[in-house]
């Protein structure tokens, strides 16, 4: 049909690990992402020409110079898809155990032979009309919200090499396979903060009921490398990993710990593990409900601030993680995870 529009709500997204750098695989594991405001963006530089010719004039040509892509989504917390994320992100391998809930606990990769670098991937992005996939695809960041009042979502960022469209899905992503896990909703968290943390067992912990918002990011700085000979970049590099967030509470106390007090959390120099867990109300296996931990086992707490901006009084407090030696397999690393979900393989 001519002139025909295309729908958005046939989009999907899909993720594939990389054998080789850049290389889009033939074959491999492709994980299925339900997806919120998909975004590609070419970041294709121009270089202009603004050499004086004697004319009132600045611009007289614009040349074409080098190119990266950037792709960013939004997705709702699958505890199945989530690991994907986590994985582009941190780099280290799925340490899983059980038999069936399984716990895939995922670590900062820490292997200076390699540059510490996470595995790159190729992503698929469908508009409706069109097929993209940016190759070596590495990821920036990874942004968690979560509210009392509305679902848990992720905002990621990758930078990749400039893509490439099709009217055909490539092989590796020629079927689909859709999940049907439930997303999690933002009420059903828990977060613990101060105590001892050993591994992701805390003793002397307070879990707090009176935290409306949280917010947790994971950034890498990537960034796109170029070197002569080639438009496209010579590497995507990712950079070393900063956690910060904030969360907002409810105050229900004349002596909360984080701003009132000789010791107050935000006022001293006070790292204090905090313990977050997402837990998935409506999918279960064995008895065992599906979930996202993550573990910040050093975090200090700053920035606080009483607001009075609503009819009661809250209190946002940030914190920014220390990197330590429970959080890491080898070296320092300031925040690790465990996912408990349905899926029998690593990621």
């Amino acid at each position: 049909m001519a002139n025909q529009a295309f729908l958005t709500a046939n989009s999907y997204l899909g993720m594939v690990i990389e054998t080789t750098e850049g290389t889009l695989p033939t074959t491999g594991t492709s994980y299925w992402l339900p997806v919120t405001s998909p975004q590609i963006t070419p970041q294709q530089m121009f270089l202009r020409d603004e050499a004086l010719r004697g004319s009132p004039t600045t611009v007289y040509d614009q040349v074409q110079g080098v190119r990266h892509d950037e792709f960013e989504f939004k997705t709702y917390l699958f505890a199945d898809t989530f690991p994907v994320l986590v994985r582009s992100i941190l780099g280290g391998t799925d340490s899983k155990t059980g038999a069936g809930p399984y716990t895939h606990g995922i670590k900062v990769l820490n292997n200076p032979a390699t540059g510490s670098q996470p595995p790159t991937y190729s992503i698929l992005d469908f508009d409706g009309a069109n097929y993209f996939t940016v190759t070596g695809a590495q990821a920036d960041s990874l942004g968690i919200t979560f509210g009392a009042d509305a679902a848990a979502e992720a905002t990621v960022k990758y930078l990749g090499n400039p893509y490439t469209s099709y009217t055909s899905a490539p092989t590796v992503f020629a079927t689909q396979s859709l999940s049907t896990e439930h997303m999690i909703p933002a009420w059903d968290t828990s977060v613990t903060i101060g105590g001892t943390q050993s591994g992701l067992a805390n003793t002397g912990g307070v879990t707090y009921t009176n935290i409306s918002t949280g917010e947790l990011t994971i950034n890498r700085k990537t960034q796109a490398i170029f070197t002569l000979g080639t438009q496209a970049p010579y590497n995507l590099f990712a950079g070393p990993i900063e956690v910060t967030g904030k969360f907002t509470f409810v105050v229900n106390s004349t002596s909360d710990v984080f701003s009132t007090g000789s010791g107050a959390y935000g006022l001293t120099r006070s790292p204090e593990p905090i313990l977050v867990t997402l837990t998935d109300p409506n999918d279960a296996t064995s008895g065992t409900q599906h979930s996202v931990t993550l573990l910040l086992s050093a975090a200090q707490i700053h920035s606080i601030k009483r607001t009075r901006g609503k009819e009661y009084t809250e209190l946002e407090v940030e914190f920014t993680a220390n990197a330590n030696n429970n959080d890491s397999t080898t070296g320092y690393s300031p925040i690790q995870t465990s996912i408990v979900n349905n899926v029998n393989t690593t990621y």
